[in-house]
């Protein structure tokens, strides 16, 4: 191999940048193309042939990143249908008793989810342990935003669920964005990398809502 020398490396800068602004230098000196020299592991390729490999490879990236687009799309899809069959579940509840034993049923079957089940402040006051395991899990769930991890310490993984689960996500349930949370909604997996700190919680925080707006439309009124 031939060490380049400061010059050649400079005229050869100068030509690369010639050529990108001149991309029809071979069209008007046709005679160029006999001194053009394309060679890879396979042996000495003409000019067009390179350039229908590379199109080639273009084209393969495309058609990968168009199949991952559409993917994509049919999950959001699948997401979106399944949004909108809790929700016509959510509307149908009559009392609070029917949301606690169907709901977490509901979300299991839907999106395939181990262990669902919530706590709301009512439903901790009677134990001092569940009421500090309850407080904790709410400073974790930093701007009343769900939070997905699994290494949620043992007194809130044992409020929520069983030994068995190996990740899970806390979801405030709330009446709206801004509004403090009435509950919080746990979701649970014996896989350990299903609800990790990384997974996007948009649509959690949409079932959130969609949660504590049927808790607030079912709790009884005060007179």
């Amino acid at each position: 191999m031939t060490l380049q020398t400061t010059d050649e490396l400079l005229n050869e800068t100068n030509l690369i940048e010639f050529l990108k602004k001149n991309p029809d230098v071979f069209q008007r000196h046709p005679e160029l193309l006999e001194l053009v020299t394309l060679s890879d592991n396979r042996g000495t390729a003409s000019l067009l042939e390179k350039q229908l490999e590379q199109l080639k490879q273009r084209l393969s990236k495309f058609q990968s990143q168009q199949f991952e687009l559409i993917e994509v799309a049919r999950e959001n899809e699948q997401i979106s249908d399944s949004f909108n069959n809790i929700i016509c579940q959510l509307i149908a509840f009559n009392n609070l008793s029917e949301f606690a034993s169907e709901f977490p049923v509901a979300l299991r079957k839907t999106f395939k989810i181990d262990e669902v089940t919530f706590k709301t402040p009512q439903a901790v006051k009677g134990r001092e342990v569940d009421q500090q395991a309850y407080s904790e899990a709410l400073r974790r769930l930093n701007n009343r935003e769900a939070v997905c991890d699994n290494r949620w310490p043992s007194t809130i993984a044992k409020l929520f669920f069983t030994d068995a689960i190996k990740s899970s996500a806390l979801v405030p349930m709330r009446i709206s964005t801004d509004s403090n949370p009435i509950g919080i909604l746990a979701l649970g997996s014996n896989e350990a990398d299903r609800y990790n700190h990384e997974l996007g919680t948009a649509h959690l925080g949409r079932l959130g809502i969609m949660a504590g707006l049927c808790i607030s439309r079912l709790q009884p009124k005060e007179s």
